[in-house]
């Protein structure tokens, strides 16, 4: 499968670590722990992802914490588990930024992000970052955001990749189908300003509620004979529609976004679901596998180091993810030594080149989008993700 590179890079719920409390202005002067927050889903229909994203952030501030954390003080973790529900998420971020996190990271989806997005400001100016949510939405980026700081490739990038490789194989006729909200949006404007630019448009365009009729829904997309249909939705959502298709005779290559793709994978492993043939999953950071990366070298190393292994199959995209991310912060953090606060993390992560991997990150006044990179994988029938 082909990768996409930009050639520049310029309510609460379920504390699974206790951290000291206190105000981030506090942290400055006290001695003790650097405290980072995190609300994921760690359950529910969302906790394959949420989890890998969680052992990635865990092996970064482990690697922080060895070489010394920031200016001799270490990084402490405080994690809530938001069920991927978005009032929850809202709730565990005010919850953490009173229990003192200087930033928030590993928030997963586009509802918890822009909640979390939403607690952050105070009369439209941010009051503490948000790095590297896992959510693609466009949305979210532009405008940008205040405060918010994106590091994974957005939806418009996931299928600028993917139509790369399909117009290769000559691939004319799209379907899409979505579900509400701000990913399913996302990926439909993406899709169709994708087609415009080669005079295309959608063979079928399909909604599909929470608990809609997949059947109708399949009906309608395969009477339209499209070549690739790309499903803007979640994993529950992914398994009924393609188990439709399946029921009525309907054989089509699927497209899915790198969001669902860790729950798919897991699904498929547990024997609790079966991919058709030929399911294309983008992904937005290079192969597990891939040790010519430096990202990926670098995480097994401080895998190794943590005497952990790297995530479950399904898990390690989102694990290097999640790693990726809090090296992010943790740049950001050393840039501010000593005079470590909420403003000074925002400062550094606005203004500064962050060097992450031998990748250089940088953000600006007007841009909360490092450069991406997004790759296309095939998810076979065991769950395993192959290029």
């Amino acid at each position: 499968m082909q990768t996409w590179r930009s050639t520049v890079w310029p309510a609460l719920v379920g504390a699974t670590v206790i951290a000291l409390g206190g105000s981030a202005l506090a942290q400055a002067a006290s001695p003790g722990p650097i405290i980072v927050g995190m609300t994921a889903p760690l359950s529910g229909g969302d906790a394959a992802y949420g989890r890998g994203l969680r052992h990635g952030v865990d092996l970064a501030i482990a690697r922080a914490n060895d070489s010394g954390g920031v200016s001799g003080r270490r990084i402490e973790l405080v994690v809530l588990d938001d069920r991927g529900d978005p009032s929850v998420a809202a709730s565990n971020a005010r919850e953490l930024l009173r229990r003192g996190a200087l930033a928030i990271t590993g928030v997963h989806g586009a509802p918890a992000a822009a909640a979390v997005a939403g607690v952050i400001h105070s009369a439209g100016a941010a009051t503490a970052a948000l790095v590297a949510p896992a959510t693609g939405a466009e949305a979210l980026r532009e405008p940008a955001r205040p405060g918010v700081f994106h590091v994974r490739a957005g939806t418009f990038d996931e299928m600028d990749a993917a139509m790369l490789h399909l117009d290769t194989v000559g691939v004319t006729r799209y379907g899409l189908v979505v579900q509400d909200g701000l990913f399913g949006e996302s990926a439909r404007a993406s899709l169709e300003l994708q087609l415009v630019r080669i005079g295309l448009k959608p063979v079928v365009l399909q909604r599909l509620a929470e608990g809609g009729d997949t059947r109708a829904v399949m009906g309608a997309v395969c009477a339209a004979q499209p070549q690739v249909v790309v499903l803007a939705l979640d994993a529950v959502r992914v398994t009924a529609l393609v188990d439709a298709g399946r029921a009525v005779g309907c054989a089509v290559q699927h497209l899915v976004f790198s969001e669902t793709g860790a729950a798919l994978a897991e699904q498929a492993r547990a024997g609790h679901w079966r991919p058709p043939p030929g399911l294309m999953i983008t992904q937005v950071t290079p192969h597990p596998a891939d040790l010519s990366q430096p990202l990926v070298a670098e995480y097994h190393r401080a895998a190794a180091a943590a005497g952990r292994d790297g995530a479950d199959e399904g898990g390690r995209y989102p694990s290097i993810e999640g790693y990726r991310g809090m090296r992010v912060l943790h740049e950001a953090l050393r840039a501010c030594a000593t005079l470590l606060s909420r403003s000074c993390v925002l400062d550094a992560l606005a203004n500064r080149t962050l060097e992450v991997a031998g990748q250089r990150i940088q953000f600006g006044p007007a841009q909360r989008q490092a450069r991406p990179f997004v790759e296309m994988t095939l998810l076979d029938t065991l769950g395993r993700f192959r290029r």
